[in-house]
């Protein structure tokens, strides 16, 4: 390929004959992982939507974009390094997501230093909010799980809102995944209990 926006749109053209593929199988959601957006962010806004554009490209399902750090990437790694005590990124490339045709973002939130009021930067969006860690082995409470989500609340609607794991459990055992996941459950049932 010539360049990285050549390949790119290639990589969004397979993933969408994919996603189409799923889609008629009948799947309800279907989720793009994209680690690029949060360290490549000239590329993301450049291009890069154009190419999750093409990638959800006349799918019938829901769709979502999880905005990965890219955990075990030496580039995300050392980028992370340079964000300092608020990592800010994202305000440059929400405005751009809000406008795309993605109907869900799934954010990374718990133990980051992601402003949880940058959420407003996506107000047509139903947002994935990270309340459980996936790189530690801490098991949070479910009144830890609740207080997050009721703090996320501050910035988007409850029914915007879906409490989520920041990513994917590979890195832990899976005993410890299940007692987070239980703990997000029953975190989520509490804070759901408390704003109604």
């Amino acid at each position: 390929y010539a360049n990285k926006e050549e390949m790119a749109m290639e990589f969004a053209k397979l993933l969408n004959d994919e996603a189409k593929s799923l889609c008629e199988a009948g799947i309800d959601i279907i989720q793009f992982d994209e680690p690029a957006f949060n360290s490549f962010l000239k590329e993301s806004t450049e291009w890069g939507m154009d190419a999750m554009e093409m990638a959800i490209d006349g799918l019938d399902c829901k769709t979502a974009v999880h905005i990965c750090y890219g955990y075990g990437i030496e580039e995300n790694l050392n980028w992370k390094k340079t964000l300092g005590d608020q990592w800010r990124q994202y305000e440059e490339l929400f405005p751009a997501i809000n406008q795309s045709n993605i109907d869900q973002v799934s954010l990374e939130f718990a133990g980051s230093k992601v402003p949880a009021e940058l959420m407003r930067l996506l107000p047509d969006k139903e947002i994935m909010v990270g309340v459980i860690s996936v790189v530690k082995d801490h098991i949070e409470t479910a009144e830890e799980v609740e207080m997050n989500i009721i703090a996320a609340l501050d910035h988007v609607e409850a029914e915007r809102l879906i409490p989520c794991t920041n990513c994917g459990m590979a890195p832990i055992s899976v005993e410890t995944a299940k007692q987070k996941l239980k703990a997000l459950g029953e975190g989520t049932n509490r804070a759901e209990k408390r704003i109604s």
